[in-house]
């Protein structure tokens, strides 16, 4: 009679600290997901609107849950590697900040290619007789995207009575780029000084045309300098995999073991290195 008491008297302490500790967790889970959506979600949310992206938060929510639990599964299922499945996990985590700065990026250059064709045609509707503002509505017409959006949006700030030294103010730290500074420098320089906007402006474009040939060349020498950087970096890796395919008993405990982990790790901070450098060494800024 007492054993059974006492075996009782267990089973229901075990039961209620297993209700703690699935309570605990569960509040914990809760708060990591709501700084995680707070810190990430809402903030990627924001940021992909001025990129003219609009989508919800609860949406992009619901997209990292799914991609967090089902990629990280798939991997497991395939690897059967705790590594795989932790790494494959963070960058499902980090995915909406990843890809917001990689469309961020995509974006600007597109912008900045696009400009200099964007002012030649502002100086032709400058010269048939229009105005700044009925000049930039053109262009938000005729332009291809995103060039077409952001001159929209100047164009609306305007005739919603914003000020024009606001409203290139906010254009200049959208794009963030030298290009944009330049041409809203000289809106400012022919608004405020005076002077013949459309020959600025035509100035301007050639300028434009010329820097980026230039950084067009310079890509184009560098690129070989990149392609080596790779082929060098990817070499250790291959060698990892040519060495786990001829002696997989060799190399189980770097994939198995703690200390295999570790050295996984070093070697990931080194091929990090050694892209940094070799991306200093080939970047070049006109």
């Amino acid at each position: 009679m007492d054993n059974t008491i006492i075996q009782i008297a267990l089973a229901l302490g075990f039961a209620v600290a297993a209700v703690l500790v699935a309570y605990a967790s569960w509040a914990a889970g809760r708060q990591m997901m709501a700084r995680y959506r707070d810190s990430v979600l809402d903030s990627t949310s924001a940021q992909l609107s001025d990129l003219f992206i609009f989508m919800d938060g609860a949406k992009l929510q619901q997209i990292s849950i799914v991609t967090t639990i089902l990629f990280p599964l798939l991997a497991f299922v395939i690897t059967r590697n705790m590594l795989v499945v932790v790494v494959t996990a963070a960058i499902c985590l980090f995915g909406p900040t990843l890809a917001h700065k990689n469309l961020k990026k995509r974006r600007r250059k597109k912008l900045i290619h696009q400009l200099p064709d964007s002012l030649d045609s502002l100086v032709g509707a400058l010269r048939s007789g229009m105005s700044v503002t009925q000049s930039m509505g053109l262009l938000a017409e005729q332009l291809p995207k995103p060039s077409n959006q952001e001159f929209a949006l100047v164009v609306r700030k305007l005739r919603m009575g914003v000020g024009v030294d606001e409203v290139l103010t906010e254009l200049e730290e959208r794009v963030n780029s030298q290009e944009y500074t330049m041409f809203t420098t000289s809106m400012r320089i022919a608004r405020e000084v005076g002077g013949n906007l459309t020959e600025s402006l035509e100035r301007l474009a050639d300028t434009m045309r010329k820097k980026l040939a230039m950084e067009d060349k310079i890509q184009a020498l560098t690129s070989q300098g990149k392609l080596q950087g790779l082929i060098v970096g990817s070499l250790p890796l291959f060698l990892m995999w040519v060495l786990n395919e001829m002696e997989p008993e060799a190399m189980a405990p770097l994939f198995n073991t703690w200390i295999g982990y570790g050295v996984l790790v070093v070697v990931f901070l080194l091929e990090l290195v050694g892209f940094v450098l070799i991306r200093k060494i080939v970047l070049i800024d006109v």
